[in-house]
C-alpha cells in the first residue's frame, strides 16, 4: 500500500457564506450566457433551462445556472449565491461556479448579474430555497 499526499486545495479571499449556520455547497454548471464573463463572490444565480438540439428543440433536457438580472421577472426565483470567484473567461475556463445552495451567506456580498443590490423580495425568495442573507 503506498501513502501520500494527492494534492492539496487552498480557498483564498472573502467567501459568501458565513459560519452562523452550517452551509451545503455544490459545483452548479453554468449557462453558455453565464461563461461570457467572470462572476464575482456574492452573485446570486437562477436556474434555466437546457433545451434540446434542433430535433428536441421544445424540449428540456437539463438545467444550468446563470445570475439573476435586476430585470427578471419577480417569478423568477434566486436559488444559489457564488460564494468563490469564478472566471470562465479565464485560463482554466471554468464550466461550473461553486456556490451555496443552502445555509447562510454575508448578506454585503449579495448582488443581481447586473449589479445591482437585491431587493426585500428578492432576498425573502431567496430564504424560501435555504439560502439565508446575514
Amino acid at each position: 500500500m503506498n501513502e501520500g499526499f494527492l494534492g492539496r486545495h487552498t480557498l483564498a479571499g472573502e467567501r459568501a457564506a458565513t459560519g452562523e449556520h452550517p452551509v451545503i455547497l455544490h459545483h452548479l454548471p453554468l449557462s453558455d450566457k453565464a461563461r461570457a464573463a467572470a462572476i464575482p463572490v456574492g452573485t446570486v444565480l437562477k436556474r434555466v433551462d437546457v433545451m434540446g438540439d434542433e430535433d428536441e428543440s421544445d424540449t428540456v433536457v437539463g438545467a444550468a445556472w446563470e445570475p439573476l438580472l435586476s430585470t427578471d421577472e419577480a417569478a423568477v426565483m434566486p436559488v444559489a449565491v457564488v460564494d468563490t470567484p469564478c472566471d470562465p473567461t479565464g485560463e482554466n475556463g471554468e464550466m461550473s461556479a461553486l456556490c451555496v445552495v443552502h445555509g447562510c451567506v454575508k448578506s454585503r456580498l449579495l448582488k443581481t448579474g447586473d449589479n445591482k443590490v437585491l431587493t426585500e423580495v428578492r432576498l425573502a425568495q431567496l430564504a424560501e430555497c435555504g439560502v439565508y442573507a446575514n
